[in-house]
């Protein structure tokens, strides 16, 4: 069984206009040159897991993304593109897949292994996924992972290439948790189901449950499905939905959302392109 013993929260809702790279020079003042919003993002984020004591320097670091460094990229192509410029080096360096990890590992001490997982859809499972097999197969004995993902404008193109819907609010965040295999002083336990399901295979899944869990839901879970799920199993809902908007690591900030407001049982169904993925939270 993996454990999770240290979580942190930053999420922003698309309202918020947070001054990121203010609030981050309180945390890291010595890494802000160079950083970008994306990189400050990952930072601030990173701080809570250190704010009562230093990590061992041999945690390995699982950072995902869905949405990436997307504002460098964008001023990469302004500047070949249009401007005909070749790209600054800063943003050239910035724009690599584990750049933000660097500064990351750098800031908490961290001198392991440092992983980047970027894809569209499932991205929060899959880097659990692999973060937990390593930690079972005790080729890891520490690993932080989490996600970071920036707001990017404008709006309307950002939910296009998402694949959401106009009404649906957007946010960012940067959360993280801190695995390891030992019960001892932890906060909660997870279990990463491997298995891409189907609507039947889900309401199985339900079925053989205990009973009591609260059953939280990815935004792109269609609402019909959410509502069958939910008579069916007879289970309440964690509703962590007016708190925030969109973004493809949301499922990081949900539990640890509901780690530190809640107890029991939690069962996350996240879906993408028709099949989901289940994710159990155990608060101890």
């Amino acid at each position: 069984m993996i454990y999770i013993h240290k979580t942190s929260i930053v999420n922003f809702t698309e309202e918020t206009n947070e001054d990121v790279k203010a609030a981050c020079k309180k945390v890291a003042p010595a890494l802000m040159r160079r950083t970008d919003r994306f990189i400050q993002l990952g930072l601030l984020g990173c701080a809570g897991i250190i704010d009562n004591s230093p990590l061992n320097s041999n945690t390995a670091l699982y950072m995902a993304t869905g949405q990436g460094n997307l504002s460098v990229f964008n001023r990469i192509c302004a500047h070949h593109y249009i401007e005909q410029l070749p790209p600054k080096p800063v943003d050239f360096i910035n724009s690599l897949s584990n750049t933000a990890g660097f500064y990351i590992a750098k800031f908490l001490g961290l001198n392991s292994k440092n992983l980047n997982v970027a894809q569209h859809g499932f991205v929060a499972e899959n880097t659990l996924l692999l973060a937990c097999n390593d930690l079972k197969l005790k080729r890891e004995q520490q690993v932080l992972v989490g996600g970071v993902d920036e707001l990017l404008m404008p709006l309307d193109f950002t939910k296009k290439f998402l694949g959401l819907s106009n009404d649906q609010p957007l946010g960012e965040g940067s959360n993280w948790m801190l695995l390891n295999a030992n019960q001892e002083h932890a906060l909660a336990k997870i279990e990463v189901n491997p298995r891409a399901m189907n609507d039947s295979e889900v309401e199985y899944y339900l079925k053989q449950s205990q009973g009591g869990e609260q059953l939280a839901f990815g935004y792109r879970c269609p609402k019909a499905e959410r509502e069958a799920l939910l008579a069916i199993a007879k289970h309440s809902q964690f509703d962590y939905e007016s708190e925030c908007g969109f973004y493809e690591t949301l499922p990081f900030y949900v539990m640890n959302l509901f780690i530190e407001t809640q107890q029991g049982v939690m069962i996350f169904i996240d879906y993408f392109e028709g099949a989901y993925r289940i994710i159990t939270i155990e608060v101890l």
